[in-house]
């Protein structure tokens, strides 16, 4: 279903007269803008994209299917002055992506004007990825496999992590990445028990575990893994807890197809984690969605009632985690 299809089915299910998407990733997918700063007002015949001077180039050059507007914050003020809203006004808005401070704004420079907010109002549509967005993520992980090959032969006991999360980033810029996806994740020894621990001085040691995460962005789209490895022979209960999250992953990607619940995907991998022994030790989402962001919805967990859809693209990233030992996560797209 097209962008402004669905808007106006939006806008007649809810008696609305427009739509503020404020959500970036949102605008991307409706208008096609890649800046980072931008409001979509959308009513069932015209769109109308608002962004600042320091963008007007760009926007001539991304924005379809929508008028631009070039002005200045606060956002609310600036689109009263041009007459895109009014007083009169019923305008949905995604509430999760709204601070408290615009709220206000609007409430305050627009008296009398209504608000309808519904929660994950276009996350179901934009996480089903076409075959341009599939392409790109492609082209992404791509290059974040090649980098883990490379990255290998640096993996040497004396290595400090932030030196390793320096080459990690360095390689993936030069095999055409335009900047890493998020904070890369270099974690030896027992900060490997840490799911988002930073790179710090530590240097690698012979007879530890080395969990590396990391991702890169490609023509705005995003790539996610994660690696585990060993420096040296590891111990009978790190080769145990290997194989439990292995299978636990194996378990899972084999498992999920369309019209599945996510939350049960994550059964299945605390389930296998189970029989292990070590689900007490599995103490996050079992995955996310990724596309134009590295974080995207829906989210894989224990509670989800989200429902897995043909051409959702999604992270399957079991882990165990031992607190003052180490911990293994193995993540893949």
């Amino acid at each position: 279903m097209s962008a402004d299809h669905l808007i106006r089915e939006i806008l007649r299910s809810k008696d609305a007269t427009g739509v503020i998407v404020s959500h970036l990733p949102h605008i991307r997918w409706i208008c096609g803008f890649t800046g980072s700063t931008g409001l979509l007002i959308a009513r069932e015949n015209k769109f109308n994209f608002l962004t600042n001077s320091i963008y007007e180039t760009q926007a001539a050059l991304e924005v379809r299917g929508a008028v631009v507007h070039i002005g200045s914050h606060p956002m609310a003020e600036f689109a009263k002055e041009k007459g895109l809203v009014n007083s009169s006004d019923r305008l949905i808005i995604q509430p999760e992506y709204l601070t408290v401070a615009e709220f206000t704004s609007w409430e305050t420079t627009i008296p009398g004007i209504s608000f309808i907010p519904i929660e994950n109002l276009l996350n179901e549509h934009v996480a089903i990825k076409s075959g341009k967005e599939i392409a790109g993520m492609r082209r992404a992980q791509a290059i974040s496999d090649a980098v883990f090959k490379v990255i290998l032969q640096y993996i040497q006991p004396g290595v400090r992590e932030s030196e390793l999360s320096a080459r990690i980033n360095y390689h993936h810029l030069m095999l055409g990445a335009s900047k890493m996806a998020f904070e890369t994740i270099v974690a030896s020894g027992l900060n490997s028990a840490l799911p988002h621990a930073r790179p710090g001085d530590r240097k690698l040691r012979s007879g530890e575990p080395l969990l590396l995460d990391f991702g890169c962005m490609v023509d705005g789209f995003a790539s996610d893994m994660t690696r585990t490895v060993h420096l040296g022979e590891p111990s009978d209960k790190f080769s145990r807890a290997y194989e439990a999250v292995r299978v636990a992953q194996e378990r899972a990607i084999s498992s999920a197809s369309a019209g599945m619940e996510l939350s049960t995907v994550f059964q299945v991998a605390q389930d296998t984690l189970k029989e292990f022994g070590l689900n007490e030790f599995f103490i996050h989402s079992l995955g996310h969605g990724i596309g134009m962001k590295v974080h995207e919805w829906p989210l894989i967990s224990s509670n989800s009632s989200a429902i897995l859809h043909e051409g959702y693209s999604v992270t399957i990233e079991p882990g165990v985690y031992f607190p003052g030992e180490f911990g293994i996560r193995i993540e893949d797209t």
